[in-house]
């Protein structure tokens, strides 16, 4: 038994643990020579242990990390079986009695490559210099952060939340406030949060993400306002949990689940769209036909900031739709109403003007 060294250098390297910025619940390390690590505790996650291994050797960027050849562009190594608690190489395969099949996944891009994602990963990595004033740390009560948010008292949140992160579990269950306005403020907040603090909390933002996204799927009503802060988090940090926009198009196929999933996506797209172009997003063309307005309205928006022309045949039907929906706008903090015909007239006026 011997700790783990790296298997292209041959230096010993610290344990695996949360850096705060991957994607999945794997722990993972970055050896000194630009390799980086990913653990697999029960040795049954291979999979996802690798693409976590691949998206932190590519700095975060999945465009890049798919593109990659394997033995070309990067190499693969696998160490077994590894015990993380004790971050120990077992070659018997059991310790203490039981079992070890545990492993660790390395990955180190090539030579002219490893450069640009060497700095792409300490861009993920380094902390944010913005400084903030800072409050004494306290346990907020539901009452009271329902009543900052419809007060809108932002900041004040916030800095509490920064002070004292378990706040964000109060913030999350105002999530569910039958309120609309109360929902998507605090969908928004936690967005904002996430840009501003998510260099300082890496993990706590991290696992909000996971909860919501866990919670979402185990409810069996709608999600409430959990998916729509998952799109602000995502808006507010998309090197970091880009690849989230997958989960949220998961939730597509369920008619409960819809607007918020669309919501999310549509004020993901407005921002980066290059998010759900590489997810291939057609699969929203298909909503222009929902017997939902607010569904039509949502894809419709989401269609506009992608500027797809292949869509535009779904969307000249709804030229003679006059139905109406309604959207809550976090930079004017109001609902507006939209009449579907008027963003479908928007969409290929855009289009022809593009041509």
């Amino acid at each position: 038994m011997k700790p783990p060294s790296c298997p292209f250098c041959g230096r010993e390297i610290p344990p695996p643990r949360n850096l705060g910025f991957q994607f999945a619940d794997h722990d993972a390390g970055v050896c000194e020579c630009g390799a980086v690590y990913v653990s697999d505790v029960t040795g049954f996650n291979r999979g996802s242990a690798f693409a976590e291994a691949l998206f932190l050797a590519s700095g975060g960027r999945w465009e890049l990390a798919w593109d990659l050849a394997p033995g070309e562009d990067y190499q693969e190594i696998w160490l077994e079986p590894y015990d993380q608690a004790r971050h120990l190489l077992v070659p018997e395969g059991t310790l203490e009695g039981r079992k070890v099949s545990g492993a660790l996944c390395f990955v180190r891009l090539a030579e002219d490559l490893l450069e640009l994602s060497r700095e792409d990963l300490e861009a993920l990595r380094r902390p944010s210099s913005r400084s903030s004033p800072e409050v004494r740390p306290r346990k907020l009560r539901r009452p009271e952060a329902e009543r900052l948010v419809a007060e809108n008292r932002r900041e004040e949140l916030l800095l509490l939340c920064r002070a004292q992160p378990l706040n964000l579990r109060v913030l999350q269950k105002i999530l569910y406030h039958p309120e609309a306005l109360l929902r998507l403020r605090t969908a928004t907040l936690l967005g904002e949060f996430a840009r501003r603090f998510g260099d300082e909390c890496p993990e706590e933002v991290a696992d909000l993400v996971k909860r919501l996204l866990y919670a979402s799927a185990d409810t069996a009503a709608s999600a409430w306002g959990a998916l729509e802060a998952v799109g602000e988090i995502i808006r507010a940090l998309p090197r970091r949990f880009g690849l989230y926009v997958r989960n949220l198009l998961a939730f597509l196929p369920y008619p409960e689940f819809r607007p918020g999933a669309l919501y999310a996506l549509w004020r993901v797209a407005e921002a980066h769209p290059e998010l759900l172009l590489r997810e291939k997003p057609f699969r929203v063309v298909s909503l222009l036909e929902d017997e939902n307005p607010l569904v039509r309205g949502l894809a419709l928006l989401i269609l506009r900031a992608l500027r797809l022309s292949e869509a535009a045949p779904g969307v000249r039907p709804l030229l003679e739709d006059s139905r109406t929906f309604e959207i809550y706008l976090p930079e004017e903090d109001r609902f507006v109403s939209r009449r579907l015909k008027e963003v479908a007239e928007e969409i290929l006026k855009d289009q022809r003007e593009v041509l």
